[in-house]
């Protein structure tokens, strides 16, 4: 009974840090940055392009992240990505 609730308690732990935290941090940057360009009716405002951009720049660096790259490495692909494929930067 003992080591089924500390199973219980090691898997409760890992999903909490693993997809919780992250899940809510990564939440409360695009409320950010949406809030910023919130006073802002047309999409075509400068701030509304910047919070797009960045949003699409941090969940790329993610993705390369996630693949095993260094923090640094991430950012380098990102902006290859970036250069190679400007229209992905429009919506």
């Amino acid at each position: 009974m003992e080591i089924l609730i500390i199973i219980l308690l090691v898997v409760g732990c890992w999903v909490l840090f693993k997809i919780v935290i992250p899940a809510i941090q990564t939440t409360r940057e695009i409320v950010k940055d949406v809030g910023e360009a919130v006073n802002y009716v047309k999409a075509d405002h400068p701030l509304v392009r910047t919070a797009v951009v960045k949003n699409r720049f941090n969940h790329c660096v993610e993705k390369y992240k996630k693949k095993g790259h260094s923090v640094d490495e991430a950012v380098r692909l990102t902006e290859e990505e970036f250069a190679n494929n400007p229209k992905y930067l429009e919506y």
